[in-house]
Order: structure tokens, then C-alpha cells, then sequence
């Protein structure tokens, strides 16, 4: 028996003590008359929803990813935060001169910028998400060519990424940072889900490698579908398509499925179905090829070899 209590000062469930465990664990059944029948089984689908909602998430994923307490609020904080606080910075240094000629002195303009992060880097209170730097995606001492392949395409950066995680591991991450938001409101949940999903369809090279597609691609994108599922419009317009992220990222994946000769699009079908819900149309791979075709033309990047 698991027993706590709402503290109304801290706004936190709080463990009660030994006493008071026990004697709730000797009159357990006289909890009967205030609790409503749990219904499971495969015939309920709110609990089969939560299942494949939920079937990646261990007590090990769990004890490595959520604060040590094992609890989270809106105001807990990831590493995504120290990223924001640093790039914030590094763009007031860059507009240091322009500032100055408005007037800002150069004493006020140096304690901004010597400020310390608002995230406290030694707080607790911290998930502690797998690192995905989805904008340093090539090899060190990448070359040329690898520089502008893998920029794009993220393969490289998702092979690095399974040496040290397992495929179970990033789609527990991804389920676990959807419901960090979707059910804990907490912001930096999005971030991660949003990398994830970056991650795993946003990598052009994997789709010929079928292991990876087996055990990453198509777990990730059923679960995803899974997610949309039971997503509420409202939140899927405040959110998901905030910065129009989703949709480009999904038709990069459609355009990387047709280029590397299609052995996907069942799943993609499925994909547009489910789509349908939100009012989503997503293209077809030969009109996003066109499209790609076009837009590049004359300007395409060229590698020049010194």
C-alpha cells in the first residue's frame, strides 16, 4: 500500500506516516464505497489507449528520466532550458553595439549578459531527458559532404544515439514526454517529444536499413499515430501545430519513404487517416518531389572539393 496526501501548502502529495499506512492497509476494503470500478480488459478502449500510450515506460526508464522524488510539476526543468538561456545570451552579445548606441550603458548591458541561467543547473527538480542536439547532427570532423548530408538527413545522429540507448529506450522517452505534457503540462516534455520525432523521421539513410526501421521508424510513428489519437483538437492547434513543425517534419518523412522506394506506405496510409481527423492533407511523395525538385533547381548546394 502506497499511501499519501495532499498538502495544500506545498500543492504536493506528501507520504503519510507508518501509523496511518497501516491502519489504511488493515481497513483497505472500507475504501470500496468511495472508489469507482476501474475498468481493464481488451474490450475497454480507454485503457487500451493507455496501454499503447504507456508500453515503453519502465520503472527503470522512470527512475532515470523523472526528479529523484519521482514527482514533476508544471515549473520543472530540462537541460532544453540551459539551451534556450544560452542562445538568448549569445544573441544580447551580438546586439551589444546596436544597444549601446540606443543608450543602454555598458555596465547594465555587462550584468545581463554575466547574469546566471534561470534554470539552476544543480536543482533536482530536473527531468533528465536523453541529450538529442538535433542541430549538431554530423560527425566530428565531419567533411564537407557529410556536413551537408547529415545536417539534413539525421541518420547519423540516430545510429549515435543507439549506441548508448536501446530502441525500447527512445520510444519510452518519446511516450514518456508526450504525457509529461499532454497530462503534466510541462513544456520541456514538448521539446523532447519534438527532437524525438525530428530524430527518428527526419533520417533519410536508416530507411535502407531494416533493423532500424523495424525496431525504431515504425515503433516511433504507430505511436505517434497512437498520440494523435487521443490528442483534443484544442490542443493539438495550441501545440502541435505551433511553428508548423509537425507538418514539415512528416512531409520530409513522406519525401524520404518515396525516395528510398516506398516500403512504407502502408504505414503512411495508415498516417493519413489518421490525419483526416485534424483536417490534415498530407501529399503525396512524387508532389513533394516536384516541389523539392523546383525550390532547388540552379541553387542547389554544390560540394566543392579544396
Amino acid at each position: 500500500v502506497v499511501a499519501k496526501r495532499w498538502c495544500q501548502e506545498t500543492e504536493d502529495l506528501v507520504v503519510v506516516n507508518e501509523e496511518d499506512t497501516e491502519r489504511i492497509r488493515q481497513n483497505i476494503r472500507d475504501l470500496d464505497k468511495g472508489l469507482g470500478a476501474y475498468q481493464t480488459g481488451e474490450n475497454n478502449q480507454t485503457y487500451t489507449q493507455w496501454q499503447q500510450l504507456t508500453c515503453k515506460i519502465t520503472p527503470k526508464l522512470l527512475h532515470e528520466v523523472l526528479p529523484p522524488h519521482g514527482c514533476f510539476s508544471s515549473a520543472t526543468g530540462s537541460a532544453y532550458e540551459d539551451e534556450e538561456m544560452a542562445a538568448v545570451l549569445k544573441k544580447l552579445k551580438q546586439q551589444a553595439p546596436a544597444m549601446a548606441e540606443q543608450g543602454v550603458s555598458a555596465a547594465d548591458l555587462q550584468s545581463i549578459i554575466d547574469a546566471e541561467p534561470t534554470a539552476d543547473c544543480a536543482s533536482t527538480d530536473r527531468f533528465n531527458f536523453t541529450p538529442i542536439n538535433i542541430r549538431h547532427s554530423f560527425p566530428p570532423h565531419a567533411t564537407p559532404d557529410e556536413l551537408r548530408r547529415f545536417s539534413k538527413d539525421k541518420s547519423w545522429l540516430l545510429r549515435s544515439i543507439l549506441q548508448s540507448r536501446t530502441c525500447e529506450d527512445i520510444l519510452g522517452e518519446f511516450q514518456l514526454a508526450f504525457l509529461v505534457i499532454l497530462v503534466g503540462q510541462n513544456f520541456c516534455g514538448i521539446e523532447h517529444w519534438k527532437r524525438i520525432l525530428h530524430l527518428v523521421l527526419g533520417s533519410a539513410e536508416v530507411l535502407g536499413d531494416a533493423r532500424v526501421v523495424e525496431t525504431v521508424v515504425v515503433p516511433v510513428l504507430r505511436c505517434f499515430m497512437s498520440q494523435l489519437r487521443v490528442c483534443p483538437h484544442e490542443f493539438v492547434a495550441s501545440v502541435l501545430e505551433q511553428d508548423n513543425f509537425v507538418a514539415e517534419i512528416l512531409q520530409e518523412f513522406v519525401l524520404n519513404v518515396y525516395e528510398s522506394g516506398g516500403g512504407l506506405d502502408p504505414e503512411i496510409a495508415r498516417l493519413r487517416a489518421v490525419l483526416k481527423m485534424f483536417d490534415w492533407v498530407l501529399p503525396e511523395g512524387q508532389q513533394l518531389q516536384t516541389k523539392a525538385d523546383e525550390e532547388e533547381g540552379e541553387y542547389a548546394p554544390q560540394v566543392v572539393d579544396l
